[in-house]
């Protein structure tokens, strides 16, 4: 299956009318991209995998309900944001205390990292000194734009923002990212 968005949103079509083997062509897209997005806001595999699976659980018993989407990626990742974020609102240490904001974390799962450590180099290291000197809705949103290669719009929908919200944020961690790494240079 081609990797586009017009391809998922047929094979969401095709689901939502009752296609078992769309619904499967999109648990296999899907699953593993869940996974990883979830793994982003904690470092609980099991809690994840639940998560993911009650997810796509819920979506095939819904799936006569279910709206027509112009970006199922978008779609499946707020539906998996919101799922966690309602488990987390039971449990306070997945919330950033200072903003009570569910945190976002920029550390790899241990099957991530295993993938990662072949590849792991001094400019990853300074990648992540700079990831921890921003907040956690600054590297959600830089994941978002730049890991995910969301629009700013769909950027929108999963942060509950408005467009000009996004972009000042975006600008904002973008200039103090620049600022930090011209002053590691200069050191």
């Amino acid at each position: 299956m081609k990797d586009t968005k017009e391809d998922h949103q047929v094979l969401w079509l095709k689901f939502i009318a009752g296609d078992d083997v769309a619904f499967a062509a999109l648990y296999k897209e899907y699953v593993n991209r869940l996974f990883v997005f979830g793994c982003r806001f904690t470092s609980n595999e099991e809690l994840v995998k639940d998560c993911v699976q009650d997810l796509f659980m819920k979506l095939y018993d819904t799936r006569k309900k279910l709206p027509k989407v112009e970006n199922v990626k978008v779609y499946l990742f707020n539906a998996m944001k919101n799922m966690l974020f309602n488990l987390f609102k039971k449990e306070i240490h997945y919330y950033q205390i200072d903003t009570i904001e569910p945190v976002f974390y920029t550390e790899f799962n241990g099957e991530t990292r295993m993938i990662l450590s072949e590849t792991l180099s001094e400019q990853k290291l300074k990648i992540q000194k700079m990831m921890d000197l921003i907040t956690p809705r600054q590297r959600e949103a830089l994941y978002y734009r730049f890991v995910e290669e969301l629009s700013y719009e769909e950027i929108c929908v999963l942060m509950k923002m408005n467009y000009q919200s996004v972009r000042n944020l975006l600008h904002r961690t973008l200039l103090k990212i620049r600022s930090t790494a011209q002053d590691n240079r200069t050191a």
